[in-house]
């Protein structure tokens, strides 16, 4: 288990050349847990858990230039589970994505396409589950403008495009299908769950499992989970996983309640499930892309990813951009360390291509203290 020390910490910092951002974590380190970024109320702050109280030896640094002595080694605070983030992967272009994902025996990673390294990857870490995507150019609402509305058709047309890929690559262990759709009424919905249904089913007979809905941040209107029902009921049947992405900016808690845990982007899951969706339906959710990332009700100047907020969040007075990220990460793995049903989220994004840079999670020192978060908090 990886240790933190505040003279590390510091060093981090450094990096930046911050010093309120060494201020920033020396703070955050003497927080039980990650209070929420939006000002809630006094009375939301999380209770002290024994577990990942700091130890009383910890000094401040002296503000003199006369060397420090050496502090006392304190753990990084842990949770009562391990770790529930994970990653989604672009491109396998750098060594560390693979020893990210095997020295933390990361507990679920989504790969875009590269499928090259899966293997790799189950063997230095066979617990991790891995989720496929396999990117193409159309979608779900293309069947229903062209007049498709035989689903079997459809599907039986949709999975054939890709049983290749899915046969040639047997480590992974759960198949998206399209990406983000919206079904945007109670028809389109109950269309798009016969849809996943006849996926599902020809996709088992060749031994294959499937995450199921993959619905964009934000969707669908709660009101249409009662037509998208059916397929939950198949999935449980077939050993399927539901996918949901989540974001939010400027911070990842932004629309959330925090008195009753619920949000309009983020932790938007348990409104589904806690409201609309009966628990003989449930089945293993899985955040299969989360982040920081443009929603409608924010009309500040950032755009897109994470990277595009950092001088932002430096103005609004959070210090070092890459701890603070960090901060909401923890925050957010803390929040589905309370589901049971949630087996984990996977963060946007790593390996990223040129036009997706602002949401690139492999840069330094956010990896080196993500994967530090991640070693304090293993898998088994």
């Amino acid at each position: 288990m990886s240790r933190w020390t505040r003279r590390r910490l510091l060093k981090q910092m450094g990096w930046i050349g911050l010093g309120m951002a060494a201020e920033a974590c020396a703070r955050a380190l003497q927080l039980p847990t990650p209070t929420p970024f939006l000002t809630p109320s006094p009375s939301l702050t999380p209770s002290p858990s024994p577990s990942i109280t700091p130890t009383s030896t910890d000094t401040p640094v002296p503000a003199s230039p006369t060397p420090a002595p050496t502090p006392t080694k304190t753990p990084w605070p842990m949770f009562s589970r391990p770790s529930k983030l994970g990653i989604v992967v672009q491109w396998f272009r750098d060594v560390h994505i693979v020893n990210l994902i095997v020295n933390t025996r990361m507990r679920v990673a989504k790969i875009i396409d590269d499928f090259g390294r899966a293997p790799e990857i189950k063997a230095g870490s066979p617990n991790t589950i891995l989720i496929g995507r396999i990117t193409h150019h159309f979608d779900f609402g293309e069947h229903i403008r062209d007049g498709r509305t035989d689903m079997r058709a459809a599907a039986e047309w949709y999975v054939n495009q890709f049983m290749d890929k899915y046969l040639a690559n047997p480590h992974i262990d759960y198949w998206e299908g399209h990406n983000e759709p919206r079904p945007h009424n109670h028809e389109v919905m109950r269309l798009f769950a016969q849809f996943e249904i006849e996926r599902m089913r020809l996709m088992a007979q060749r031994g294959l499992k499937c995450a199921i809905g993959n619905f964009p941040n934000g969707s669908p209107d709660l009101e249409l989970w009662v037509d998208f029902l059916p397929a939950l009921q198949v999935a449980k049947q077939l050993g399927g996983i539901l996918a949901l992405h989540e974001y939010a900016s400027p911070t990842l808690d932004a629309g959330v309640d925090h008195q009753i845990g619920e949000g309009w982007f983020t932790l938007r899951y348990r409104k589904a499930y806690r409201y609309m969706v009966p628990p003989a339906y449930q089945i293993p959710i899985v955040i299969t892309e989360m982040g920081i990332d443009d929603i409608p009700t924010f009309q500040g100047p950032p755009r897109r990813g994470w990277r595009n907020y950092m001088s932002y969040w430096e103005q609004q007075g959070h210090g070092n951009p890459h701890f603070f990220y960090l901060r909401q990460l923890w925050w957010y793995d803390e929040e589905l360390q309370k589901d049971d049903y949630v087996i984990g989220a996977t963060i946007y994004i790593a390996g990223a291509y040129e036009d997706q840079a602002s949401y690139e999670i492999m840069v330094e020192p956010f990896r080196e203290m993500f994967e530090d978060y991640l070693r304090a908090h293993p898998n088994p």
